[in-house]
């Protein structure tokens, strides 16, 4: 079985859905004049896994003990590819915003999966 196949049946079996979702500019006016779009919102669902945040992180204050952890699957959309800091991950109704991403590569040209840390904003 490869990586990929794992990381996929790992993330079916023991990950939950989650919604990943960030503005990006609106289309530009017809007219110079004309005052800007208001942004569009753009979400994914995505399959996550909850991996806890480290005694240790949590003791150095380099993160907080209700900060959600864990491993993010790669987004299918162009304008959410790679996460970023300040985009925002909807769990249960609760918006939390990323604050680190680290990609996860295992393929070339390509992360596999992002961990990320979020916080209640």
């Amino acid at each position: 079985m490869s990586f990929n196949a794992a990381n996929d049946r790992l993330l079916a079996k023991y990950g939950g859905d989650v919604v990943l979702s960030r503005f990006v500019p609106g289309p530009p006016p017809e007219n110079e004049w004309d005052p800007p779009s208001e942004p569009i919102e753009v979400s994914e669902t995505l399959r996550f896994i909850a991996t806890g945040a480290a005694t240790e992180l949590v003791a150095a204050a380099m993160m907080q003990a209700d900060d959600l952890v864990g491993v993010l699957a790669a987004p299918e959309t162009a304008e959410l590819n790679p996460p970023e800091p300040t985009d925002t991950v909807t769990v249960g109704g609760e918006v939390l915003t990323i604050l680190t991403v680290a990609p996860v590569h295992s393929r070339p040209g390509g992360a596999i999966h992002y961990q990320i840390q979020a916080r209640r904003s």
